[in-house]
Formats: C-alpha cells, structure tokens, sequence
C-alpha cells in the first residue's frame, strides 16, 4: 500500500479544495463564500481572544464561541441591510450613470473644435458609451429584487461561516489524516482572503481620503463644486477594494464628472488620479506585497486568467486564490529544500 509524503498529501489536499473553489465560482456564488470566510476569520480570531479571559473549560469555551458568532453574524448583517438599502436607494448611482452618459454623448460640446472635428459623424464611440451608461443606469433603478436575493446569499453564507468557526474553535476530538488535510487548506484559504481584504481596505481607505481631500476641500477652495460627490467617494471606496482594476474604475468615472465643470477641471483630476495612483503603486507594493509577497503584476495577471474564465466573479476572487495558491507554492518549496539538502 502506498504511503503519502507529508508534503504530497497536502499538496493533493490543495487540489481537492481549488477545485471545489473553482466550482463554487463557476456557481456564482462567490458573496456567500466571501461573507462566510470573513465570519467565520473574524469567529476565530475574537474566540481566541475571550479565550484568555474565560474559565479554561469546554462549557465556557462553547459559551463564549457562541457569543462571538452570534455577535458577529448580527453585526455582519447589519452592514449588510444598510448597504442593501443604500443599493436600493441608488444612492445617487443610477443619476450619476444618466448625468455620466449625457456628458460622452454631448462630446462635441465640451471638447475642443480641433479635437470634436476628429471625431466620426456615425457610430460615434463616445456616444455609444453614454448610450451603454443610459441602459445600465435602468438596470440600477430595477435591482431591487436582485440585490435582495444576493443578500439572502450573503446571509446563509454567514451564517455558514459563524457554525464552521465555532466547530472548529471548540473542536475536542482529533481530526483524521485526510480531515486534517483538508482543514489546513480551509484554514490556509481564510488566512489568504483575510490578508488580501485587510490590505486592500487599508489602500482603498488611503485613496478615499485623498479623494475626499481632492473632492471636499481642494476644488471648493478653487470655486469648483463637482455633483456627486458623496457617489463617488463611495465608488471610490467600493472600487479600492478590488486591486489594480478598482483603480481604473474609479478614475474613469471621477474624469467623466469632472468633465461637467469643465475640460481643465477633468485635466486637473487626471493629474491629481495620476499622482495618487503613483502614491498607492508604493503602498501597494508594502501593504499588499507585505502580506502575500506578491508583486502587482503577479497578481493582475491572475486577475487576468480568472476573468477570462470566471467573467468579473474572477476578477473579485483572482487576488485571494493566487495569494493561497502562492502561500502554499512557498510550503512546498521548503519542503523540496530539506528533501534536496538530506537526500
């Protein structure tokens, strides 16, 4: 019979758990999974800590895990019913993509006689553009029901990830071989998503409030009152969240609104988009090459390859899976190391 080297089993164990990774992205159920490896990070992590401030007995320390998911959960749910009705409000969305769809589509307007004269009489791109905002901008004011059925996804999966981190923080009785595999990829794939949302949050954060200083004190000095700026700090925000393209979203819509004040303010942003995008390009690389020692152009490639497959579900979930697949890439390599240096 056939015996597995440590470091083979686990590599075996990954491929079991990417590829039921992989299918639940094929599912589209990436929020459930998200909000149930958040929960469930968050679960672990605060019973650790009231651990050490209980009786060290398995009643208490059932107790305790139950009220930190149960804690948990309900604020994790919160937020969610406080963006569900911030979705459902449009809040100020769906007219900012109708006022950005009127600004493309009136660009003979605003730009300059020798740049306008450029452009074709027909099947003119930037109208077509405007045209394209206009539909998603209906979409927006009729994603009620939708919105409601992604959060119900998000619920359960919360709910989900508060049970598994309470089995496995009060969990007395060993874990088989393969169970315990198994586990450690479960265990490696709540690590990698929490170092990649942590460090994003903090990038998205830093350029939300550059922009807000952009948005909220620099242009009103110079007499400069753009519309939507609560939207876009939003956007801005949302946006950050997602690494290397959230950037170029962000951007693009802040450009095309400053574009309605005039052709030197949106000159003015793009400046000012260029600066901060240097700015977070450094502290992309120490925050987010800090925790999952990879390089932006590792990880936009993988964003790459995922969406081809996935659609814009491998967009969101690429960062996660190559900061996972990367971490153990990195196990596996020691382990070679000490099998070269004692063979």
């Amino acid at each position: 019979m056939y015996a597995f080297t440590p470091s083979t089993a686990r590599f075996l164990a990954f491929c079991c758990a990417a590829l039921v990774f992989l299918f639940v992205l094929k599912l589209s159920l990436l929020a459930p999974l998200y909000s149930g490896l958040l929960t469930y990070a968050l679960v672990t992590a605060l019973s650790g800590r009231l651990a050490q401030h209980v009786p060290h007995t398995h009643g208490a320390k059932v107790l305790s895990a139950w009220i930190v998911a149960a804690l948990v959960a309900v604020v994790l749910v919160g937020i969610g019913l406080a963006i569900h009705a911030q979705v459902r409000n449009g809040f100020g969305l769906q007219r900012l993509l109708v006022e950005m769809s009127k600004i493309l589509s009136s660009a003979r307007i605003w730009l300059p006689h020798s740049l306008s004269a450029l452009l074709p009489e027909q099947s003119d791109l930037l109208k077509e553009a405007g045209d394209w905002l206009k539909q998603h901008a209906a979409l927006v004011g009729a994603a009620g029901l939708g919105t409601l059925k992604l959060f119900g996804y998000i619920v359960v999966g919360i709910l989900l990830g508060a049970m598994i981190g309470v089995s496995d923080v009060t969990r007395e009785t060993p874990l088989g071989p393969a169970s315990r595999y198994l586990m450690a990829q479960v265990i490696g794939l709540r690590e990698a998503f929490w170092q990649v949302a942590t460090a994003q949050l903090k990038i998205s954060a830093l350029n939300t409030l550059l922009t807000a200083i952009y948005l909220v004190v620099a242009l009103p000095i110079a007499g400069i009152h753009l519309p939507f700026t609560k939207t876009l700090l939003i956007i801005t925000f949302v946006a950050g969240l997602l690494p290397v393209l959230g950037n170029l979203v962000s951007n693009t819509v802040m450009v095309v609104i400053s574009l309605s004040a005039s052709l030197n303010v949106a000159l003015a942003s793009l400046i000012f988009l260029v600066a901060v995008h240097k700015l977070e390009y450094f502290a992309n690389a120490r925050i987010v090459g800090g925790e999952i020692k990879a390089k932006a152009w590792e990880i936009l490639l993988c964003m790459l390859v995922m969406e081809r497959i996935f659609g814009i579900v491998g967009v969101i979930a690429g960062p996660v899976f190559y900061a996972w697949m990367k971490s153990e890439w990195h196990r596996w390599d020691r382990a070679s190391e000490d099998v070269i240096r004692f063979s």
